[in-house]
Parts: structure tokens; C-alpha cells; sequence
């Protein structure tokens, strides 16, 4: 198999070495910062986009850009900033894996007949990425927290993937867990492991509920507490999971000069190579169904 990197960060380049190590053609567009330093000659470090045609398969950055202009390429040096329609009439007729992909990009994509996989939206890959997030959230606060986190208080708003797993997580850890969630299996869920629950009703009524709470973590991309802030005790840790629109309104954040931490994307900083392997595995299982349905 002849797979296509294009762009990315620190994932991306361990993606690089391990599908070079696995005897796969690899040729990058976008890495060369960090790859020039490797020696393999399964590698193939493109001086021009237009060589990615040779390859069977295009990984690309996730999120593929980060202005929905150019792809994006943090550690490029001499590979030239590329446009998303520039790359997409060079991903013509291929298969296509990426991340965070905006509606317009995948109107485009079907122009030029490009199946687009986003690979953030993959169940497998989603719960796999999940551990990383939570194992370096829960690093966050032990180096954060100005006291042992033994039967602390912790907030986490939101009961999905990253929710579930980081109140199981901390709950182990003797963290006493309330969680925030308008769902009602979620709700269900919650009282079987044991968790309290506060709804987000009950905070807007009464915002002094926060004051309680040593440790908050959103996991929700939706604005959840804006004026309610302003009740959560100065030494409370805030910390922030969730992409745009973001869970925590930053304005009042600042004003209240708030214990507050945005912690984005945290497993490409912290464990890329882990992420690199979870990409792999996913885009090895599509391609085996694929193989399997042609």
C-alpha cells in the first residue's frame, strides 16, 4: 500500500514511522521539519504536492485546517503553504482519511469524487483517543491542584466518551464525581456508577452550587457557564476539554481572573504516538471492510 501524509502535527509524523516501519510506501507533504532528520527509504519527502498522485491512500492534518483556507501544516519548512481547493483537486478520485471537516470542504470533496472519512466522527478511533485526553487531564490537575485530589469535589460537564471515562477515572482515585447532563440515559448511567447529578437548570437558579466544587472540567463544545462563573471560588480549577464554541465563556474567565486552563487537543501534545497507532489501527479496519465489500 502507497499512503499520502499531508501535513499534520507530531501524530502525523509518528503515523509516518510506523506505516514506513510496516513496509508501507509513505510520501509526506507538510512534515519535513521533523522527518528530514529519518532515514528511510520507505520515506518519501515530497519537494511538491503533485507527488501525492502516486498514493493509494492521503492521511491529512487533523484538523485538516484550522481557518478553512489552508491545510493545515505546522511543520512545514520549505513546503509551501497550501490551499484546501489546491489540495483537493490533487486528493482527485482518491480515499481520503481526515479530521474536523467543514461542510463546505466536503461539498467540495464530491467535486473532484473524493471519499472523505473523517476519522473524528469514527466510533473506534473516538473512544481509543479518549483514554490519552483523560490520562493527561487527570495529570493536569494532580500538577495543578494545591492540595491532594483525595475526596475533592469535581464537576465534569457532559456524560459522553471523555465523561464517562474520566468520572471512572477520578472516581478511582477517590474523587468525589457530579456530573452535568441534560440526558436522561446519561442521567440513568450516572446514578448506576454512583455519581451525583446537577442539572443545568439548577445552576442557572442558583450559581452558588459551583462554590462547592475544587475541580471543574467541561467536556461539552456548546457555552455552558457564562455569568455563573463569577460564583466559583478563585482556587477552583476550570479546565476545558471541548472544541469551539468551547463550554466556558473565556470573557468572564479573564474578567474574574478565574484558575482556568484550556486543554485542546491534548493527546497530539501529549501522546502522539499512541494517537498515531489508534489512526492506524482505524484506517487498516476501513480498509479491510472496503476490501471485503469489493
Amino acid at each position: 500500500m502507497i499512503y499520502g501524509i499531508l501535513g499534520g502535527d507530531f501524530r502525523n509524523v509518528e503515523l509516518v514511522k510506523l506505516l514506513a516501519k510496516e513496509k508501507n510506501i509513505v510520501y509526506t507533504y507538510g512534515l519535513e521539519k521533523e522527518l528530514k532528520k529519518i532515514q528511510n527509504e520507505n520515506i518519501k519527502i515530497c519537494k511538491k504536492i503533485e507527488e501525492l498522485q502516486k498514493t493509494d491512500v492521503i492521511i491529512t492534518a487533523i484538523p485538516l485546517s484550522k481557518d478553512n483556507i489552508n491545510i493545515n501544516m505546522p511543520l512545514r519548512i520549505y513546503s509551501k503553504e497550501i490551499e484546501i481547493d489546491e489540495a483537493l483537486k490533487i486528493m482527485n478520485n482518491k480515499l481520503v482519511f481526515t479530521g474536523n471537516v467543514s461542510s463546505e470542504i466536503l461539498r467540495k470533496s464530491k467535486l473532484y469524487n473524493i471519499e472523505i472519512l473523517d476519522i473524528m466522527k469514527n466510533e473506534e478511533f473516538a473512544v481509543l483517543n479518549a483514554i490519552p485526553t483523560v490520562e493527561e487531564t487527570i495529570k493536569i490537575i494532580i500538577e495543578n491542584m494545591k492540595k491532594i485530589i483525595h475526596n475533592s469535589n469535581c464537576l465534569i460537564m457532559g456524560y459522553g466518551r471523555l465523561g464517562k471515562l474520566l468520572a471512572q477515572k477520578l472516581s478511582g482515585l477517590s474523587v468525589n464525581i457530579t456530573c452535568l447532563t441534560s440526558d436522561n440515559t446519561e442521567k440513568v448511567w450516572c446514578i448506576a456508577n454512583g455519581y451525583d447529578i446537577v442539572s443545568f437548570e439548577k445552576i442557572k437558579k442558583d450559581a452558588s452550587i459551583l462554590k462547592k466544587y475544587d475541580i471543574i472540567v467541561n467536556t461539552i463544545p456548546k457555552i455552558i457557564l457564562t455569568e455563573e462563573l463569577k460564583e466559583i471560588r478563585k482556587n477552583t480549577l476550570i479546565i476545558d476539554l471541548a472544541s469551539k464554541p468551547y463550554g466556558i465563556d473565556r470573557n468572564i474567565v479573564k474578567q474574574e481572573n478565574l484558575n482556568f486552563i484550556e486543554a485542546l487537543g491534548l493527546p497530539g501534545k501529549s501522546a502522539p504516538t499512541t494517537v498515531a497507532e489508534n489512526i492506524y489501527e482505524v484506517v487498516k479496519n476501513v480498509l479491510v471492510e472496503k476490501q471485503k465489500i469489493n
